[in-house]
């Protein structure tokens, strides 16, 4: 049954990508809501279906990957209807010539493992649960980053570099708000809303400079899967790990929005 659900969801996403061009082009603000809010709903059916169906936890990671599938498909789909290499999206080779440029992506590599260090790896998890991790958070980065660092940047850069990464940065934060309203009290939730919102703008700021998409999938998948392989006992001190993930962004994005604005300046652009 959740497997139809969304195969039907596919079909009709397909049709609607296949039909795109003209509101892509000239709204493309209005086709940017309207991806984010797609995806979200996409998950949100699967996760009821899942729900009701009394499937747990595992089942309910299964349902949303699935969801997550077909929306990988669709926006690929998408990406590759509009240019085969997808390169216009950030799809570009890496190459080593550019050391200080691959400089940028370090603190991101400590952001990952931020959540584990504090709170350890939970040992308990099966073998079968960890290879559902690692898939299920490979699939959500592709498909976010594709969506919010691919697709809407693509879109959006008639407008100009502040206003994409406010607008992605913003309607990131909205988007995942759903996690953020399970804390406990108002503190967590509102550092976890702020959490959304500065993850999403430090990406921003990064394909804006880059304009490689690639590395920002790996920290997503990353920083997913390490977050899910951490100890459960991490929630019972989730404000001080929100809280240090936070102070993390707020230092990394303000580096990185001087480090943009002097590229502008200068009219420097990175190449690898």
């Amino acid at each position: 049954m959740p497997l139809l659900i969304v195969y039907s969801i596919f079909i009709h996403l397909r049709g609607m990508v296949i039909k795109s061009d003209l509101p892509s082009k000239g709204r493309p603000i209005l086709f940017s809501i309207f991806l984010g809010i797609v995806l979200t709903l996409l998950i949100s059916v699967a996760s009821a279906v899942a729900t009701v169906q009394s499937l747990g936890d595992t089942g309910i990671m299964v349902a949303q990957g699935c969801a997550f599938i077909i929306m990988a498909m669709a926006v690929t789909l998408y990406m590759r209807k509009k240019d085969r290499t997808m390169a216009i999206f950030g799809f570009k080779r890496l190459a080593g010539g550019d050391n200080k440029a691959a400089l940028y992506y370090v603190p991101l590599c400590i952001i990952v493992f931020v959540q584990p260090v504090i709170g350890g790896l939970n040992f308990e998890l099966s073998l079968g649960k960890v290879v559902l991790i690692v898939l299920f958070s490979l699939v959500v980065g592709y498909t976010e980053e594709s969506i919010f660092r691919g697709i809407i940047w693509e879109r959006l850069k008639d407008k100009g570099s502040l206003f994409y990464i406010l607008f992605s940065s913003i309607f990131f934060g909205i988007l995942h708000m759903a996690n953020a309203l399970n804390g406990r009290d108002w503190l967590s939730i509102l550092l976890q809303i702020i959490n959304a919102f500065l993850i999403g703008l430090i990406l921003a700021l990064l394909i804006e400079m880059t304009a490689r998409i690639l590395p920002l999938i790996i920290f997503h998948f990353m920083f997913d899967a390490m977050a899910q392989l951490t100890n459960t006992t991490i929630t019972e001190n989730k404000v001080f790990v929100v809280s240090v993930l936070n102070i993390c962004y707020l230092l990394y994005g303000t580096y990185l929005a001087l480090m943009l604005t002097r590229r502008r300046k200068a009219n420097i652009q990175i190449s690898f």
